[in-house]
């Protein structure tokens, strides 16, 4: 791969068939303490807003020295694309991820590489492409209509809603009804075991991947038992599914020609010994499935919640955007209307820019290569700052601005323009995120809803809503409630 940046023209340099201009040994970088590096700055709950940081003070191509060996950051828009783009073949994600994730049973299509990839790839997007979700959406549109009332209720009796962990029951009924098959209503069991498992291991995970020393594959501490633990109920939950739909898929051989969700088709092809596909990555999918699809939307949810309390003029507009499209229904109950809703888009894409719930990602180069007119020898890791243009005027003027209309244009934008080009908060390439369509028609519907039935009213109390990193980047808290719109 060969993705070039805007940097000034250095002298050429060749090394057998590459040609570049500059090594990584040539590119700026923060000044670290002698023998580590930037090594303990690479750790903590806010290491997204350090990278940051970085970006800004030594711009988008730079390194990192940890520990005797010399890291890339990448941020520049056209780099990353390109980079993405080369996945599984150029790049693959860092062992250490890999391993991390592995330990507490996150694995499948998110973890694998080269042809394992591509074989447990097609059947992943097969169960959540634009047909499937199409033909799930009136079961969406219940779920919809079941968080719905459950705030009206609240709204009604003087009870406080605790917004994130309504929006992480609902993501993960959804993602269990269209991947499962099942429908377990964590929305009203506010004591949902599943949830608390997906929640505590999204923490053990963030806390381990901000810890210097592995210290737990040595011994465990009380929480690491507990992640352990919930790690192997949601084994034992996903084993469950597996096992009725195993009886339903007996008693209705049909199902084995037409599945009607994710894990029937990944049953269906694990009987099929043409496929190569296994038991284990079966289990594996489904449990990446489930844990994934939570955390990622509901965060997405909860930032552009808080982003549309904080900028009135903005939710106004979205509100009659949606009240134009839904007229007196309360949520979207056709399909079509989804795609009348440019300025929810655009609310959603401008939230992405400012607060990504994957902000960046770490990789490895499988063999030498040139990226961004450097030389990179085979195995460097490289982090990705998939937003990194996010927050450079340059590409966004008036950048810590919540301006949706940025996403917003007469025609097609010309390459230069398009917003899309510069950030990629689903990835980019054949390894874009399989579960992209179904979050944002999720999303989708549940901001339609919120603003058809709500006004969002800060807390003019709380305290600033923090980034807080485990996995996945979401904020501290969601200090808004609802109030019932006029009729």
């Amino acid at each position: 791969m060969d993705a070039n940046t805007s940097a000034p023209p250095l002298d050429a340099k060749r090394m057998g068939t590459f040609e570049f201009s500059r090594t990584i040994a040539d590119l700026p970088a923060p000044k670290g303490l002698p023998f580590v590096g930037s090594l303990l700055k690479l750790s903590g709950r806010q290491f997204h807003l350090t990278l940051a940081d970085w970006i800004r003070e030594f711009g988008p191509v730079f390194r990192l020295d940890v520990m005797g060996h010399q890291l890339m950051v990448l941020s520049d828009p056209a780099a990353v694309e390109g980079l993405l783009r080369d996945r599984p073949d150029g790049f693959r994600r860092t062992s250490n991820l890999k391993t991390s994730m592995g330990e507490l049973k996150i694995a499948g299509v998110i973890t694998a590489e080269g042809d394992d990839w591509r074989k447990q790839r097609r059947l992943v997007m097969g169960g959540l492409n634009a047909e499937v979700v199409r033909n799930f959406f009136p079961t969406m549109v219940a779920i919809t209509e079941r968080v719905l009332l459950r705030w009206k209720t609240a709204v009604a009796e003087g009870r406080r809603i605790d917004l994130h962990r309504d929006l992480k029951a609902m993501a993960l009924d959804v993602i269990v009804a269209i991947a499962m098959g099942q429908d377990i209503d964590a929305v009203n069991d506010d004591g949902n075991q599943v949830q608390r498992d997906i929640d505590n291991i999204f923490q053990r995970l963030g806390a381990r991947n901000a810890t210097l020393l592995p210290y737990w594959r040595y011994f465990k501490l009380p929480v690491d038992r507990a992640a352990d633990k919930s790690a192997d109920d949601i084994e034992q939950a996903v084993i469950g599914f597996v096992k009725d739909a195993r009886e339903r898929m007996a008693q209705q051989p049909q199902l084995r020609q037409k599945p009607g969700n994710m894990l029937e088709a990944m049953i269906a092809a694990s009987e099929n010994p043409e496929s190569g596909f296994t038991d284990q990555e079966l289990i594996s999918n489904a449990i990446m499935s489930v844990i994934g699809g939570e955390d990622t939307t509901a965060n997405s949810m909860a930032w552009m919640i808080n982003l549309l309390a904080q900028n009135p003029e903005a939710a106004a507009a979205l509100s009659a955007e949606v009240d134009a499209v839904l007229g007196d229904a309360p949520v979207a109950r056709e399909w079509e209307w989804l795609k009348q809703l440019p300025y929810l888009e655009a609310a959603h894409s401008e939230t992405q820019r400012l607060r990504a719930v994957a902000p960046f990602m770490g990789f490895a180069s499988n063999a030498d290569c040139v990226v961004a007119d450097t030389f990179v020898p085979k195995d460097t890791v490289i982090f990705v700052a998939n937003t990194g243009a996010s927050q450079d005027e340059a590409h966004f003027p008036q950048h810590a601005l919540f301006r949706p209309e940025r996403w917003i244009f007469d025609g097609k934008p010309s390459r230069e323009e398009d917003p899309s080009r510069k950030v990629f908060p689903f990835g980019a390439g054949s390894r874009l995120c399989p579960g992209r369509f179904l979050a944002l028609t999720e999303i989708k519907m549940v901001l339609a809803m919120l603003v058809r039935n709500f006004e969002l009213v800060p807390d003019p109390d709380a305290p600033p809503v923090e980034q807080l990193l485990n996995f996945f980047v979401g904020p501290s808290a969601v200090p808004v409630q609802l109030k019932l719109r006029a009729r």
